[in-house]
């Protein structure tokens, strides 16, 4: 016997000013669903934005949350799969099939709850996702999510609660002094108790670390701009001793500032260093320490000129007084912060054995100028400024404007007067920030 067929019709309306909004609430159901007493949520259907004419937006509410999603509307749609909302009429006995909004999209709300309020009492009005997803699960999930979250909650260990752990452990505190962590590791540690605004960006720790191999170590809490460099440690101990030694011996006779000239061949002397040290008075407590400055200025500058266009630097015997004048003292010291040792296949005619060579980079080159520019503040007294820039760079054949972008990558502050360039150290120390040089 043939099975009896009965036949309906099926009518599709598409007319977009009908269409039905299809949604889904993937985040749980709104209270209203199970509790009837409970006002359903209110849903508004509008354009997206101005530009895009197809883009549309759904958003809703009720006592608790807010719903809402978007669909950018685009005008050639190929999806095979669209969803269709049918309504059957009993009298009619037909099933009138209405294609959903927007080319039959499942609008998926996502659920937000405005504020959310802290044992403490604080209200947290901006929660993550990750962080909003327990609350939201505890007042509209079922209640077998809430039972999950509960175990979850219950079996979250506090670092703070466990034995030889947590911010005030003796255990974490000896390994903090200990020598078993590397520095970098203890400062990453330190550096995660700051606060988000207190952080270095990456772009800061490179260019701070990019600058202490440029410039001499600094301390950047000193409220005096004299105290921010020291002049000892840029020549190091010995080249510091065997000048100053000579100096203060000098300012011990009858003429003490012509006998400083007249101890350094008059050849030697670099033209803006002699006129800085006859400006210094003998009698001032400070005239042996910024005489030894401007004197080691001299001799840097001068090993500056002698070596900025060689290939190749063979090292000097210790056991020398000096080169070419120099002290030898100076030399080495020159030898160790502004170049960098290369192989060398050279024998010493006495030894035998294969001489040292250096040779000097552009940034070894630019180091130098750095140093010999903030010695040469150093030694113009506590005022910290170097009046004119452009007789030490004539003196070491840069041009000026290099010398003003190095004082100012240092800290300097640069003004112009006429056609002089000048510049002066503040406190509190402020290095430029990071930022993009303009295309042309």
């Amino acid at each position: 016997m043939a099975r009896s067929q009965e036949k309906k019709k099926v009518i599709v309306k598409v007319d977009e000013s009908t269409n039905p909004i299809v949604v889904s609430f993937p985040g749980g159901l709104p209270e209203s669903v199970e509790n009837h007493k409970v006002k359903a949520p209110q849903f508004v259907w509008q354009k997206s934005n101005g530009t895009n004419k197809r883009g549309r937006t759904v958003v809703g509410y009720d006592r608790h949350c807010i719903y809402s999603a978007s669909a950018r509307g685009f005008l050639y749609d190929d999806r095979r799969t669209k969803i269709c909302v049918g309504v059957y009429d009993k009298k009619r006995g037909s099933v009138q099939l209405f294609e959903g909004a927007t080319k039959g999209t499942v609008f998926s709300l996502r659920q937000s709850v405005p504020t959310y309020a802290h044992e403490s009492g604080d209200v947290e009005s901006n929660l993550s996702g990750t962080a909003a997803g327990p609350n939201i699960f505890e007042d509209f999930g079922s209640q077998k999510k809430r039972r999950v979250l509960k175990s979850q909650a219950a079996n979250r260990v506090d670092v703070n609660h466990v034995v030889g752990a947590g911010t005030n452990s003796q255990v974490v505190n000896q390994i903090m002094q200990g020598q078993a962590m590397s520095e970098s590791n203890k400062k990453a540690i330190a550096d995660s108790k700051h606060a988000d605004t207190e952080r270095k960006t990456a772009n800061e720790v490179a260019l701070e670390e990019a600058r202490k191999q440029l410039i001499p170590e600094y301390n950047q809490n000193a409220s005096d701009p004299s105290k921010v460099f020291n002049a000892k440690s840029i020549a190091g101990e010995k080249a510091w001793g065997r000048v100053h030694r000579k100096v203060t011996a000098c300012l011990h006779q009858d003429n003490p500032i012509d006998t400083v000239v007249q101890s350094i061949f008059e050849r030697d002397w670099c033209d803006f260093v002699i006129k800085l040290v006859k400006e210094v008075s003998p009698d001032s407590k400070s005239s042996a320490f910024r005489i030894t400055c401007a004197i080691l200025v001299n001799w840097m500058a001068k090993f500056y000129q002698m070596n900025k266009s060689k290939r190749s630097i063979e090292a000097v015997s210790e056991s020398k007084s000096s080169h070419f004048g120099i002290p030898i003292e100076v030399v080495t010291r020159c030898l160790e912060l502004f170049a960098t040792a290369i192989p060398s296949t050279k024998l010493d005619s006495d030894t035998g054995k294969k001489v040292a060579c250096y040779v000097m980079s552009k940034q070894n080159k630019e180091k130098m100028i750095m140093h010999i520019l903030l010695l040469f503040m150093i030694a113009g007294g506590t005022s910290m400024k170097i009046a004119d820039i452009g007789i030490i760079a004539e003196s070491l054949k840069v041009p000026v404007e290099d010398c003003s972008a190095l004082l100012k990558y240092a800290g300097c502050t640069i003004a112009r007067k006429g056609n002089k360039l000048s510049a002066t150290l503040k406190t509190p120390l402020k290095f430029p920030k990071v930022g993009r040089r303009n295309r042309r």
